[in-house]
């Protein structure tokens, strides 16, 4: 079986390209069941859509805003509309349509109701809805109208896609960091959902003169922002900021390794690679009951806040000092582990077959 997997614009899917490698992996393991992915193309036109249906049985979406969004409203209608023509026309040679969905909406919006008119019309469309964990599909039933075929199906760990052979030790030298400080982590793009400047204003209310705060962020999709955090963290020196264009899979290991925990305060958020990733490295984890946070870690991994309650985070940046992160960390692993490749895309290849 062939398969289009409409994942980011540039990049491709395996490990070997500088892109998030949840399509790498997942590919990787659908060989392994007789099943190709090959990237899809956005257009998506009628055309394009006759002349490979021959080949080619199911269309498996994932971020839905790259068919339609434009920097202008008259655009992305067009588009807008477009796709919609495009996607009913692709029922006609007999496509089966899958949508995975990742977030529940863009993080960054410009145009909310056509973002959620295409939930809607994808969630009519698809023959098969896949949802991470039972809240995002708690969400598509009461959103986006989602009954059947919706199957909630895990993200999958990052414990094969970076490298992992630095140890604590030459992590922090090749950092610069003292053996004897304790060191929180944030890792991933400077966009504002993730609460980054709470970080920092939390970080410097409670964390001890031994604390360092690691940073290691890209700020090409919104760099106001990470000008903005530059300008927070000002003179601290416990604050390392480490930025780049994109980090390479075996940099991973040197931030992870460094850390003693990993903090992630996300404002909003649905499904969370980072969090997977940091449990993929054995890192406790400071996390908010989310999205589909508490179904993917607990108290046994690190700490999960509740981000609606004054204080709550402070509290835990203090309180995960007390706790025995390497217990901590050891959960956090065995998490990972239990999200393996193998038995999710054998769950993926059912949605595939119809036999989900």
């Amino acid at each position: 079986m062939r398969a289009f997997f409409f994942w980011e614009r540039v990049g491709g899917l395996s490990l070997d390209y500088p892109c998030n490698p949840y399509a790498g992996l997942l590919a990787r393991a659908l060989e392994k069941r007789d099943i190709h992915l090959e990237l899809g193309d956005y257009a998506l036109e009628q055309e394009w859509l006759r002349s490979h249906r021959a080949d080619h049985e199911v269309l498996h979406l994932n971020w839905l805003h790259h068919f339609y969004r434009a920097d202008d409203l008259e655009t992305t209608l067009k588009r807008y509309t477009r796709f919609t023509e495009n996607l009913t026309f692709a029922r006609t040679p007999g496509y089966r349509i899958v949508w995975t969905m990742h977030n529940l909406y863009p993080h960054e919006r410009l145009y909310p109701e056509v973002d959620h008119l295409a939930r809607l019309l994808v969630c009519h469309l698809a023959d098969a809805v896949i949802a991470h964990c039972e809240h995002a599909a708690g969400l598509a039933r009461r959103l986006f109208y989602r009954t059947g075929a919706l199957h909630v199906i895990p993200h999958g760990n990052f414990i094969d896609a970076y490298p992992n052979e630095v140890s604590r030790e030459e992590a922090r030298r090749k950092l610069g960091i003292p053996e004897t400080r304790f060191v929180y982590l944030f890792f991933g793009n400077a966009r504002t959902y993730k609460g980054i400047e709470r970080l920092i204003d939390t970080f410097r209310k409670v964390a001890g003169e031994d604390a360092t705060l690691v940073l290691m962020t890209r700020w090409g999709l919104n760099p106001a922002y990470g000008k903005e955090i530059e300008g927070m963290a000002g003179q601290d020196g416990r604050i390392r900021i480490f930025t780049s264009s994109f980090f390479q899979n075996d940099e991973f290991q040197v931030y992870l390794n460094a850390a003693d925990v990993v903090v992630l305060p996300f404002v909003d958020v649905l499904t969370s690679g980072s969090a997977i990733t940091a449990m993929s490295f054995g890192k406790p984890v400071i996390l908010p009951r989310l999205g589909c946070l508490p179904e993917l870690a607990d108290d046994t991994m690190g700490l999960l806040y509740d981000p609606a309650r004054p204080g709550a985070l402070e509290e835990a940046f203090v309180a995960v000092r007390g706790r025995d992160l390497k217990a901590a960390g050891g959960a956090a692993f065995a998490r990972a582990q239990t999200l393996d490749w193998d038995g999710i895309a054998s769950r993926v290849a059912e949605v595939y077959n119809g036999k989900r």
